[in-house]
């Protein structure tokens, strides 16, 4: 499985501990983490992962929080990033940086992808519930034509919301926007994805807010503003484990 992930300088405190939540699975080679600039790229070179500078000279090194600041380029960048991996990859799996992996998610998602290989199936997203069906901070993607064109509408929709100035419009509701909207938006192209059980990845707000299972291999802590505030949730959760100082 081909795991992918993007950071700032502004990130890179949530990103190592995403390393050190993989690592202790024995995944941390399976990542690719893109940097945005030469700051979170010398932080992520310590690791094992794959790092790779995806630079953007013009991104501030501030943590970009929903709606402000370079928060378009960021989410722009990060569709791009998935285009370019899906250069020479058949699938993969994207998710954001502020994720950590309690279990090894590989089982269930090869399992998974098995039961739709004969579906058509282009996408499949985790649960932004309650706030929205899709997250596009954890999705497995395969590398199909539909794929591409649906990208090709989202940078095109992009630049026309970045142009009225909207502050509500990004990857994720754009995305979102396009599948509720597909015969209008894309006529030709019919983009089939489906939903990952909230029992294997969680969203931050089902996960801090209710009743959980414990079984949870992913918890993404959105649902909540600002890089220390989402350290703070993973530690009082016991998700944090920078601290370790396991870098080597």
């Amino acid at each position: 499985m081909n795991y992918i992930t993007f950071t700032t300088s502004g990130s890179v405190e949530l990103c190592k501990n995403l390393l050190i939540s993989v690592r202790k699975l024995g995944m941390e080679k399976d990542f690719t983490v893109y940097c945005l600039d030469e700051s979170s790229f010398a932080e992520i070179s310590k690791f094992k992962c794959n790092s790779k500078l995806f630079d953007m000279s013009n991104i501030g090194e501030k943590f970009h929080e929903y709606g402000k600041g370079d928060f378009r380029q960021v989410t722009e960048a990060k569709i791009q990033i998935i285009i370019n991996e899906l250069k020479d990859k058949d699938s993969l799996l994207y998710t954001d940086c502020d994720v950590v992996f309690r279990h090894d998610p590989t089982e269930y998602l090869e399992s998974s992808i098995e039961q739709i290989k004969d579906k058509e199936v282009d996408i499949m997203f985790a649960s932004d519930s309650p706030f929205m069906p899709i997250c596009t901070g954890f999705m497995y993607i395969k590398n199909t034509e539909n794929v591409h064109k649906l990208f090709k509408k989202y940078f095109e929709l992009s630049k026309e919301y970045g142009k009225l100035g909207s502050e509500h419009m990004y990857d994720q509701e754009i995305i979102y926007e396009i599948l509720t909207h597909n015969q209008i938006l894309m006529p030709d192209t019919k983009i089939r994805h489906i939903i990952f059980p909230t029992e294997f990845v969680v969203n931050g707000h089902l996960y801090w807010n209710e009743p959980r299972t414990g079984r949870e291999a992913v918890v993404h802590v959105n649902f909540t503003i600002g890089e220390r505030n989402k350290i703070n949730k993973l530690k009082d959760a016991g998700l944090w484990f920078v601290e370790e100082k396991e870098i080597v």
